[in-house]
Formats: structure tokens, C-alpha cells, sequence
């Protein structure tokens, strides 16, 4: 079993720390993780073009057929995200409308999918990005796990993200573990 994070953030900060903590409590039950942030990474907007209809593949070409190929060989799906204004960041945002050609995608994709999600206010909107990742999990026939969700990340410290994220990591792994027998 491999697993997919996709981080809607920079590296270094909280998300992407929920990101590697997370991917540690996977591994604790053997199971692997490929962590990639768009944010490096030439990927484009979605154009509403609908090429993606005749055979499943986007007409665009860019280093979003990367995470397209981990997604095809990957068990889980879990994306990862900042919340901003009540929503996910742009830069995930970008990458679940990409995931466009999976209405149409007769290949492989991961059987289950996870959130991870940071709002630096006391009680940031989470649900609004839920809804939109289990949307995709949805379109793609992904089992949703559910999402951890850390708030108040403004007047915490990166270090307090860690052991709550390795723990949902922990959780999802024994969920897939159980799942293999």
C-alpha cells in the first residue's frame, strides 16, 4: 500500500508538517508515502476544454500528469490544506479541479482518501473544504476516512501539530491495514 499527500502549502510550515507526521504514523504499519507540493511544480487551471471526456486524459501538459501517475498507483489519496478566506488554498484548489479527467479516467485509483487541514483562527471554516475534497473522493468512487483539523495554528508552534498528525496518520494506517486482510 502506497499513499499520495498532496500539499496544498509550502514546505516548512504547518500543513506541511501535518504532511510529514502524518506520512510517519503511515509508516508505523508499513505503509509508504509520496509527498508532493504543487506549489513547485508547473501545474495549470483547469480550462473547461472537455477533451478529458473522449478517453480520461487532460489536454494540458504540465507536471500535473506527476501526480496523476501517483494517483493511478497509489491506495490513498490525502490532500492537505491551509484554510484561506473559508476555503482551501488556491494551489490545491488548482489541483482537485485538474482531477477533472477522473469522471472519465477508465485507470486505476486510490480505494480510499483523507484530509489534513490547518486554519490559523480559533474556529476556522473547515467544511467548506471538506465538502470539496469529499466531492473528489466521490467523482473518483475513493472511500472519504475523514480529515484531521487543527485550528488556532496562529498561536501554536509547529511542534504541536506533530503528535496529533502522526496519530491520525496511525489511524488511517490501522484502518488500511484491517482493510488488506
Amino acid at each position: 500500500m502506497k499513499a499520495l499527500i498532496i500539499c496544498g502549502s509550502r514546505e516548512r510550515g504547518f500543513t506541511s508538517e501535518m504532511c510529514l507526521s502524518f506520512s510517519k504514523g503511515l509508516a508505523v504499519h508499513g505503509i509508504s508515502s509520496e509527498i508532493v507540493y504543487p506549489l513547485e511544480m508547473n501545474i495549470g487551471h483547469c480550462n473547461g476544454c472537455g477533451d478529458c471526456s473522449a478517453d480520461g486524459r487532460c489536454s494540458i501538459s504540465d507536471d500535473m500528469e506527476r501526480i496523476y501517475e501517483a494517483f493511478g498507483k497509489s491506495g490513498l489519496l490525502v490532500l492537505a490544506s491551509p484554510i484561506h478566506f473559508s476555503g482551501p488554498s488556491s494551489v490545491i484548489k488548482t489541483v482537485v479541479d485538474r482531477f477533472q479527467p477522473v469522471w472519465f479516467r477508465k485507470r486505476g485509483h486510490p480505494a480510499f482518501a483523507a484530509a489534513l487541514l490547518s486554519g490559523g483562527s480559533p474556529a476556522p471554516r473547515f467544511n467548506n473544504t471538506t465538502s470539496i475534497f469529499k466531492a473528489l473522493s466521490a467523482t473518483a468512487g475513493m472511500e472519504w476516512f475523514g480529515a484531521l483539523e487543527i485550528s488556532g495554528t496562529d498561536d501554536k508552534e509547529i511542534q504541536d501539530i506533530a503528535e496529533p498528525s502522526f496519530q491520525y496518520g496511525k489511524e488511517i494506517g490501522l484502518l488500511l491495514v484491517k482493510d488488506q486482510k
